[in-house]
């Protein structure tokens, strides 16, 4: 090899591009990450994270109000249920755990209109998995003789209003506690996952978690606190057959106040946040010289 062959100016260049997949979704441009994870990645990520939530929340109200514990426990089964959730499986999915966070984020403009539905279809499958091992393990108790006991005992966990209400409350001031405090939880949501949230990263699991533990708290006495399709239908097939028959309050109100927070956020937020923008795949493409 001569030294001519061996000069930069026969040496391969070398361009630096940037691939850019781009849909349009739901009016919006939508840019994808070829190499972030799969759909079932993430379908798998939402159904482990609800499963952990419905599992540590429903179970703290039935196991440990058994032994007398209140229902501060019971808000703090919930609150933990999601931080674990989200510090787990938040960089796989950014664990939503709920059909009414994943619904406001797509009104929002801050999530793709096409994997609203898997992720209600893998948020279902982790709370009606969660709801099956909690009758099981209650079905193995001596107190819960029959199938019909069982369902009965986990029924306590399970959402309601009117005579089903903790105390009493009608299925008015249900809807009505219901689609507050899902506005206010999906509006936590988008504020701590905003482009413009300090920390939010490290912050947002803890701060939403905290937040689904209060309201939580504030709902028990109208509602049990649904705050949470998945989690009112996942342990509502599991529980007497009134549970089921009310569970549509719990998909109604939810998904309200996420629509309206979810609007109001696409309206008064940052504009940065309406580009929802996942990742940019760098690759290297070498050409001959």
């Amino acid at each position: 090899m001569t030294e001519a062959d061996k000069s930069p100016e026969s040496a391969p260049e070398v361009e630096v591009t940037e691939t850019l997949i781009v849909e349009e979704i739901d009016g919006d441009d939508w840019v994808d990450d070829p190499s972030g994870p799969s759909l079932l990645a993430t379908m798998l990520s939402e159904a482990a994270g609800t499963f952990i939530l419905v599992f540590m929340g429903v179970g703290t109200a039935l196991y440990a109000g058994a032994i007398g514990a209140g229902t501060l426990a019971v808000a703090f089964g919930f609150a933990l249920g999601v931080i674990i959730a989200a510090l787990i499986f938040g960089g796989i999915s950014g664990a939503h755990l709920n059909p009414a966070v994943t619904f406001g984020l797509w009104v929002a403009g801050r999530f793709p209109g096409r994997d609203v539905a898997p992720y209600w279809i893998a948020q279902l499958l982790g709370a009606t998995v969660a709801g099956m091992i909690l009758f099981v393990t209650a079905d193995s108790h001596p107190v819960n003789t029959s199938a019909e006991a069982t369902r009965t005992f986990v029924s306590a966990g399970a959402n309601g209003y009117g005579d089903h209400s903790p105390v009493g409350f009608g299925w008015g001031a249900g809807l009505i506690i219901e689609v507050i405090i899902a506005a206010l939880l999906v509006g936590v949501v988008l504020a701590v996952t905003s482009v413009f949230a300090k920390d939010g990263a490290v912050a947002a699991p803890f701060a939403i978690g905290l937040t689904v533990g209060f309201l939580v708290l504030v709902a028990v006495p109208f509602t049990n606190g649904a705050l949470n399709p998945a989690r009112a239908t996942g342990i509502a097939v599991w529980s007497d057959i009134w549970a089921l028959q009310q569970v549509w309050l719990f998909w109604l109100a939810p998904l309200v106040g996420a629509a309206i927070a979810g609007l109001l956020y696409r309206v008064l937020g940052p504009t940065e946040d309406l580009i929802a923008v996942e990742r940019i795949e760098e690759t290297v493409i070498v050409t001959e010289g």
